[in-house]
């Protein structure tokens, strides 16, 4: 009789993974290590797992004995979303996994940002879609899984924006395929919407959009679909923040933008207090100039760099719009020559990492660079993913971590935004 895959177990829970589960250790023989999604430290909890994957990810059935960290969730739909895995913890909780997360991916003690806003803070969402049967389904992934889960209300995207998320399905009606809905808000301060779909749509659904956009409920909205190389604005979907620096900043539709306003400030002025007065800065990634328009006013020279026209073009506005001088170079990031003349360099790459750029820079730092001795003397590291950002500094042999922040920018996630200042090692000039 062949046995059954999966085997049910009541484990005793430890710590957090970087990845959001709680972690527990099967049985013997190989005490394997088994991760549980919605489990809190110290926890007794009943699970279903396959003892032969790896890692083993454990199913919770049941909570047999809570742990201190654990609360009751403000939303209903943790089990089924994916969206904040740590809901069901207490802040300190998140706080000090996250200050040890940190900690382990840099080798030192981070200072802790933390969000007064844990509701209702999100001004951006990225919603999954697929449209089977004339309905669609809109939502973020469940957890592990592709399909969008459906749920009544958000209690993290700010109001407008959670009203909006409630309008996509029924603008879709009648259409087949899959897709993306960004959203945000509007330069008026009404939601915009960018749908990105798999397929055409049929004429309905672009009857319906442009009535939504006549009557008021969005400030714009963009269609991208199937094979189209343009897409289809209706009013003005380029969505708009409060920059770091309290004005307005446009950003391009689609592109991206952080998802906490006030944790996004706090970030964005810890980068410009590391950057020495009157440096010669080069900004790697620098999308619309969320960053850029702190950096220019420190920096004695500014480079910011940005492989999207669209964003570079948007970067450039925002600057000019507040009387600002930088050059913006629409440019690879990761192939970018740094002049040599460069005292700083900020990298905020996506959730990928910077390795290629941060190759270059370790290949610099070892060579004196092509252009003459090498003068970066530190590195202004902004990172959004922990496991990129260890490999990226095991990279950058020839600087040590200098110091290390931790911002809370997705309340009860387990992911979090860490910038890090690296100096040159003594020997390395």
């Amino acid at each position: 009789m062949t046995a059954p895959k999966e085997i049910e177990s009541t484990l005793r829970t430890e710590g957090l993974a970087p990845t959001g589960e709680a972690v527990a250790h099967g049985e013997a023989p190989g005490r394997r290590a088994v991760l549980i999604r919605g489990a809190a430290p110290d926890e007794l909890v009943r699970v279903r797992f396959d003892p032969l994957k790896v890692p083993a990810r454990g199913r919770l059935l049941e909570v047999v004995s809570a742990g201190r960290d654990r609360v009751e969730p403000a939303c209903p739909h943790t089990r089924e979303c994916g969206g904040c895995d740590w809901m069901h913890l207490t802040r300190d909780a998140q706080r000090l996994a996250h200050l040890e997360h940190v900690r382990e991916a840099t080798g030192v003690e981070a200072t802790f940002h933390p969000a007064e806003k844990d509701l209702r803070w999100r001004i951006r969402a990225r919603l999954h879609i697929d449209a089977r049967g004339g309905r669609a389904r809109v939502g973020f992934f469940g957890p592990r899984s592709h399909e969008p889960a459906e749920v009544d209300a958000c209690v993290v995207l700010e109001e407008r924006i959670d009203a909006a998320r409630g309008r996509v399905a029924p603008l879709l009606a009648g259409a087949r395929g899959e897709g993306e809905a960004m959203l945000a808000l509007g330069r008026s301060g009404k939601p915009v919407l960018m749908l990105r779909w798999s397929r055409e749509l049929p004429p309905e659904v672009f009857g319906r959009v442009d009535a939504g956009v006549r009557d008021g409920h969005w400030d714009g909205v963009r269609l991208q679909c199937g094979e189209a190389r343009r897409p289809a604005d209706f009013g003005d979907p380029a969505p708009q923040v409060e920059g770091a620096d309290g004005a307005p900043l446009v950003l391009v539709p689609g592109g991206f933008s952080q998802a906490h306003a006030e944790v996004n400030g706090a970030l964005a002025r810890r980068v410009a207090e590391l950057i020495p007065e009157g440096a010669r800065v080069v900004e790697l990634y620098a999308g619309a100039g969320n960053l850029s328009v702190l950096l220019a006013r420190r920096a004695g020279q500014l480079t910011a760099v940005e492989s999207s026209e669209d964003a570079a073009q948007a970067a450039r506005d925002n600057l000019a719009a507040r009387g600002l001088s930088a050059r913006v170079s629409c440019a690879d990031a990761a192939r970018f020559e740094i002049p040599p003349s460069t005292n700083v360099v900020v990298l905020d790459p996506p959730r990928t990492g910077a390795r290629e750029a941060c190759e270059r820079l370790a290949h610099r730092g070892a060579s004196g660079g092509a252009g003459g001795p090498a003068r970066v003397r530190h590195i202004v590291y902004v990172s959004c993913d922990l496991a990129t950002l260890r490999r990226d500094l095991g990279i950058l042999g020839g600087w040590r971590v200098e110091s290390a922040d931790a911002f809370e920018m997705f309340p009860h996630t387990s992911h979090v935004e860490t910038v890090v200042r690296l100096e040159r090692r003594r020997g390395k000039e």
